[in-house]
């Protein structure tokens, strides 16, 4: 289940236990629809800075991720050259050691 789902899931039944709350405490129809109206109010602000959040979350791990692939690609990079490098050592050695020849 993703986190939107996740969160609106939350949010639904925070709202319905608010609904429900308030229907059935003794206060006049005025009274309980003004308080409907403020917690809607309350849960719609709120879903707002929670997908302010999300975004500015998404974005930073987005980020992150980019970080770490450019660091991946270094690090391979340089194991590349590493190996490059060694081989040509190895090589060159071979061939000093081929050239040089066995005097027995």
């Amino acid at each position: 289940m993703s986190t939107k789902s996740t969160i609106a899931i939350a949010l639904t039944a925070l709202a319905a236990g608010a609904a429900i709350g308030l229907l059935l405490a003794p206060a006049s129809g005025a009274e309980t629809r003004k308080k409907l109206a403020k917690k809607g109010s309350d849960l719609k602000d709120r879903l707002a800075d929670m997908l302010d959040e999300g975004g500015e979350l998404i974005e930073k791990l987005k980020g992150d991720a980019k970080d770490l692939a450019d660091k991946a690609k270094d690090t391979a990079n340089t194991a590349k050259d590493r190996v490059k490098d060694a081989a040509s050592e190895a090589a060159s050695s071979a061939r000093s050691t081929a050239n040089g020849g066995y005097k027995g």
